[in-house]
């Protein structure tokens, strides 16, 4: 299952694109964003408290991805296996 996330963050926008193959990240320059000020800057510390969470999130992403692949796979295998016992007691 592929997901694509973009994340606005100082006069950027950085694109995130997960699917069975990896994970592809883009950053796009927003000409438009001015950069944040260095002092008394509200979104660093959100950014600051926060990073834990997004970090964990990620992790978890990550997993029900890697999850999602070897069920895939399992299902896969399964089936072929099925195929195969039916061949070989048709052929008896």
């Amino acid at each position: 299952m592929a997901r694509t996330t973009k994340i606005p963050c100082e006069g950027a926008i950085y694109t995130v694109h997960r699917d069975a193959y990896g994970i592809l990240t883009e950053m796009d320059v927003d000409a438009s964003a001015e950069a944040p000020p260095e002092a008394d800057d509200p979104m660093g510390e959100e950014h600051a408290r926060y990073a834990h969470v997004i970090q964990e999130l990620t992790e978890f992403e990550e997993a029900i991805a890697r999850a999602e692949v070897q069920n895939l796979l399992a299902e896969h295998h399964e089936e072929r296996n099925s195929d195969d016992d039916e061949e070989s007691d048709s052929l008896l």
